[in-house]
């Protein structure tokens, strides 16, 4: 890779351990030796703080303030010593360099069929959670008309003291939404090129640049991960509610869940896409290494 990378999205535990497998260890420092006689290179541990994600910061902690330049003068010459220190998307770079080194990471192309334990990489416009973007647009609407509702002047106060049908909505909508974002990963959504196949990625939102995703839905970006599942054909598909405890309601109510917000699209007039419980295959899921424009 040539090519300077801006990641939104890096599981940096995934890239500690990925390149500590492959390197039987992990290199976070360079110390790098020169004269006018000699050049040295060689590799070292840290053992200070850099700016981690938290869930990580307990494993391994780096600090910038151990850069360090110094330089000697003496009568046979001049030396300078200066370390150098990774970060974690300088670390990432250098793995993704590994896997295509040793022909691990597979390009995705049409009519490629990823299987499950493959690493892969492949380019797409990702989208949220239909279900959890389509909750989301129901509430800002749902607020925004609030806002805009008029109390007529000759409702007496007993009625009007009530909650209005549209803010009795969005509680619930608000309670069913919530519900679905109790986990710390969230589910985005992808057509592969040349739309022969859809993805699945499971992102844990500690490693999100923006925990909102404002930088990253919609946006076309390289998604390099492992592939957890494939499902090859449109008899099956991939459950967007299956972390969930909504997941656990029996079929029927599901059903009805889903028709009443779609009706409720139409009835109010809001222009939402379909909402869905799953992605109908050919799918497959993966686990996000890194996210990166």
């Amino acid at each position: 890779m040539d090519k300077l990378i801006v990641p939104v999205y890096l599981n940096q535990i995934i890239v500690f351990d990925l390149i500590a497998m492959l390197q039987g260890g992990i290199s976070t420092v360079t110390s790098v030796n020169q004269s006018s006689n000699l050049h040295h290179d060689e590799s070292q541990k840290a053992s200070a703080q850099f700016g981690l994600n938290s869930a990580f910061s307990t494993l391994l902690k780096i600090d910038f303030s151990a850069n360090k330049k110094t330089t000697n003068n003496n009568s046979q010459g001049k030396a300078t010593s200066e370390e150098r220190i990774h970060t974690p998307a300088s670390l990432f770079y250098q793995l993704r360099n590994i896997l295509v080194d040793k022909n691990v990471l597979k390009t995705i192309q049409e009519n490629s069929h990823p299987q499950p334990g493959d690493f892969i990489e492949f380019e797409a416009i990702l989208s949220k959670n239909p279900i959890i973007e389509a909750l989301d647009n129901f509430s800002q609407l749902i607020e925004l008309a609030l806002k805009f509702e008029v109390n007529s002047s000759n409702v007496n106060k007993q009625k009007s003291a009530k909650p209005s049908e549209l803010s009795i909505i969005k509680k619930q909508l608000d309670d069913l939404n919530t519900s679905l974002k109790i986990s710390k990963t969230i589910d985005l959504t992808a057509t592969l090129p040349n739309n022969f196949c859809k993805a699945v990625i499971t992102c844990n939102t500690d490693y999100l640049s923006d925990p909102n995703m404002s930088n990253l839905a919609d946006g076309k970006f390289f998604i390099l991960a492992k592939v957890t599942r494939t499902v090859e054909n449109d008899s099956e598909s991939i459950s967007l509610i299956r972390n969930t405890a909504i997941s656990k309601m029996p079929k029927h109510i599901l059903d009805q869940l889903k028709l009443a917000l779609n009706n409720l699209s139409l009835s109010e007039g809001f222009v939402i896409p379909e909402v869905s419980w799953d992605i109908d295959g050919p799918v497959i899921q993966v686990i996000p290494v890194a996210i990166y424009a």
